[in-house]
């Protein structure tokens, strides 16, 4: 099974073991696909950045059961009697803290005369959603974004963590596509994607008077589904992570098994 069997969003690739690699080899095929219909006027560049996370290192057991005493029983050294010895229990244990880089990548597109940015394309990870200091450092940036005189597009693809905020309450959705255009002022176009979703053909808006250029964000899916066989790596057998919502799950189950007996 080299391509997915899910018609948009595979929800299997979003697992952390998976997603990282997804996340880079989508942005270079963003980059290859748009190219084409960029030059010679425009060229777009990829920028990536290491970001390092401090996460709670997970449990390795559901349960830890610890004794209430614990005694040694001590060797004999010539002999002579020595004491039992009882060691003192911790009364606790926290989990640590793992350092975790992850890298993360950009997509700008410039104008190639006068090298001005023209368009920044984001494709989120966990790290820019995941409450903390990380998620607001990027709403940070996004905010920059926003306000500048550029076209702006954010791809969210996960469905755990919080929604990137607009002015407007956002209607619920398993996956997310804003764009805003800097001559439409403060309105943004919103795609909210349901996972049985079909994934849509994107406009990457350009300086006027030229024309907005598609992305085809299912058609980079299936491709980077076919170069990494992430069928090789995926376990279509057990729920993905994070899990469906029951009736996604039924259908999800559904599809898997029409694949299996095709």
């Amino acid at each position: 099974m080299s391509r997915s069997p899910f018609p948009g969003m595979d929800p299997y690739l979003e697992a952390p073991s998976v997603w990282p690699d997804l996340h880079d080899t989508l942005m270079n095929i963003f980059r290859e696909q748009l190219t084409p219909s960029l030059a010679p006027t425009y060229y777009a560049d990829l920028h990536p950045q290491i970001i390092i996370e401090y996460i709670e290192a997970p449990l390795t057991a559901s349960a830890v059961i610890m004794p209430d005493v614990a005694v040694l029983q001590p060797p004999a050294y010539g002999g002579a009697a020595v004491a039992e010895r009882v060691i003192t229990p911790a009364p606790l244990q926290l989990r640590a803290l793992l350092e975790l880089p992850t890298r993360l990548i950009t997509l700008k597109i410039r104008e190639r005369a006068t090298d001005r940015l023209v368009t920044v394309i984001e494709l989120l990870s966990p790290v820019n959603k995941r409450p903390g200091p990380k998620r607001e450092a990027y709403l940070k940036k996004r905010a920059t974004y926003l306000a500048e005189n550029l076209h702006f597009l954010e791809i969210d693809l996960l469905r755990q963590h919080p929604r990137m905020p607009l002015a407007d309450p956002l209607p619920p959705c398993d996956y997310l596509v804003i764009l805003h255009n800097m001559y439409r002022h403060n309105l943004c176009d919103v795609w909210p994607l349901s996972v049985r979703d079909p994934l849509p053909i994107l406009p990457v808006p350009l300086l006027r008077p030229d024309p907005d250029v598609p992305l085809d964000v299912a058609q980079a899916l299936r491709t980077a589904y076919e170069r990494a066989r992430y069928d090789l790596r995926v376990d279509y057998t057990k729920p993905p992570t994070p899990p469906l919502s029951p009736d996604d799950a039924v259908w999800a189950q559904d599809i898997l098994q029409n694949v299996s007996r095709a």
